[in-house]
């Protein structure tokens, strides 16, 4: 009797293992029917980095399913209104509700809806498209998930040039720009040591929300005078450097003390010498340019004197005047009025004939 009980028992242990073996395993199967008919919505659990100007991908899939084509696709910004920022339903792409900053830049990849990718392509990306994206399957179990994208600016390699020169000492200017992300500028000598900026300069966002940073380093001789200049976008991961070698000749020492006095002496002196001789050419052309219109006016005096007499300019001969003619030719007039039986007392002499007193 009590062999019969035991086995009965038994049977009833194995009788309820079994039992409960099925309801699991319908339970497996029913589960697995479930999710057969509710594909998995799988996004990115990382954010997505893009460029400004560049393309970039939002991953979105739907598991456990042969074909997304007849499934209806949004992609939304719940911050922006509207919200839509692509439409996928009834096998194609609907714009009607479109946000119109985001016309003409979006898609699908249509040959890959069969394989369960819902994935979302943004074209020529700009600032400020980065932030929130949802990927929303209504026709599957309204299921959601949301892809976070950052963008980095597009930015040119920063640029650095030698401002001056200083007492064995070169002073660089390290400049960066068109940056999306707050950036970090730093200047790193030959042996990768970060230098202290002298003052750094920092210009607010523009209108399309970038950085502009510049920042001046005083640096010193090195093994090799290669500096860099980094430029960094922590947020983003994102860096770009460049370099320049400064000849050893900008870091030369200043003339002496002694040369920078003879320099300035001399330089005194000329403007001096300069003034000087200007002073004294100045009063020699006056005093000559006094003698002139002296002379000028004097010679008009006289030729106006000449034409007030004009009877005196008719008894000029041959290059005498007439006066002093007149007082060559005098003679003395004598008394006698009968000198040597000739009147006037005035003796003519023959030809061959000698005076005799």
């Amino acid at each position: 009797m009590l062999k019969k009980m035991e086995e009965y028992r038994m049977r009833g242990v194995i009788g309820l293992l079994f039992n409960r073996w099925v309801v699991c395993l319908f339970l497996e199967l029913q589960s697995a029917v479930s999710s057969a008919d509710n594909p998995v919505l799988v996004g990115s659990t990382d954010p997505v980095r893009g460029i400004v100007g560049g393309d970039v991908i939002l991953p979105c899939f739907l598991r456990s399913t042969s074909s997304a084509v007849e499934e209806s696709v949004e992609w939304q910004r719940i911050d922006l209104e509207p919200k839509e920022v692509h439409l996928y339903r009834d096998r194609g792409d609907d714009y009607a509700l479109q946000n119109p900053s985001y016309s003409g830049r979006t898609s699908l990849f249509s040959e890959e809806l069969k394989n369960g990718n819902v994935s979302l392509k943004l074209i020529n990306v700009k600032p400020s498209d980065a932030g929130n994206y949802t990927c929303y399957t209504p026709t599957s179990g309204h299921q959601k998930t949301i892809i976070e994208l950052y963008v980095g600016g597009a930015a040119p390699r920063p640029w650095l040039s030698i401002v001056e020169t200083k007492d064995k000492e070169v002073v660089l200017k390290c400049e960066a720009e068109g940056l999306v992300y707050k950036p970090e500028l730093v200047l790193l000598n030959s042996d990768g040591t970060i230098l202290l900026a002298d003052e750094p300069t920092e210009r607010p966002m523009d209108s399309e929300g970038v950085y502009t940073l510049t920042r001046y380093f005083t640096v010193q001789k090195t093994a090799t005078n290669v500096f860099t200049c980094r430029v960094q976008q922590l947020e983003i991961k994102h860096m770009r450097e460049t370099q320049i070698h400064v000849p050893d000749k900008m870091f030369q020492e200043e003339c002496p003390l002694e040369w920078k006095v003879g320099v300035v002496r001399g330089v005194i002196g000329g403007v001096i010498g300069g003034v000087i001789g200007g002073v004294i050419g100045g009063v020699v052309g006056v005093v000559v340019g006094g003698v002139v219109v002296f002379l000028f006016m004097r010679r008009n005096n006289t030729n106006n004197a000449l034409k007030q007499h004009p009877e005196e300019k008719a008894k000029e001969t041959n290059g005498w005047s007439a006066d002093s003619d007149i007082d060559a030719l005098q003679v003395p007039v004598l008394d006698n009025s009968n000198v040597n039986g000739h009147p006037n007392g005035v003796r003519v002499s023959q030809p061959g004939e000698r005076d005799t007193m």
